[in-house]
């Protein structure tokens, strides 16, 4: 599946509540990710990334090319140039996780997580979607077609 370039984020009326309570009975992470999350391509300019990260909303910017994560990027330094490649200043360890995970696994992976934010990718590293909760940590963001209970 390929990443959505800049699409748009989640709107109030799709996103829903959750507890640990909620999750689980046979769920896993794709059943609660975003499925077509905001990325920019791999070889996006710092330029491109601050815009993205000036949103309040916006916690880490994916980079992602034919459908594989290149890298995730939550920070650029004040001085790096505008005109440099973001994908020099990708987290080395993104927070990922598989598909089939567990939903409780899931929701305490993205409640841990500093940016509340874990990706969703399969084996060969393909960018399948974006687990995202909000900022008090207490609802997952839904996209309209997701296959969420």
């Amino acid at each position: 599946m390929p990443p959505a370039a800049l699409s748009e984020r989640p709107s109030a009326d799709t996103i829903r509540r959750v507890s640990a309570a909620d999750v689980g009975d046979g769920q896993v992470a794709a059943d609660l990710m975003l499925r077509d999350p905001k990325t920019l391509p791999g070889d996006a300019s710092v330029g491109e990334v601050r815009v993205q990260l000036g949103n309040p909303k916006v916690q880490m910017v994916l980079l992602a090319e034919s459908g594989k994560l290149v890298g995730a990027v939550t920070d650029i330094p004040a001085n790096a140039a505008g005109d440099e490649h973001a994908a020099g200043y990708t987290d080395p360890n993104p927070d990922t996780i598989s598909p089939s995970e567990s939903a409780i696994t899931a929701f305490a992976r993205a409640v841990a997580s500093p940016h509340r934010r874990v990706i969703v990718v399969d084996d060969d590293g393909s960018l399948l979607g974006l687990l995202c909760l909000n900022a008090s940590r207490t609802r997952f963001c839904q996209t309209p077609g997701s296959t969420a209970r």
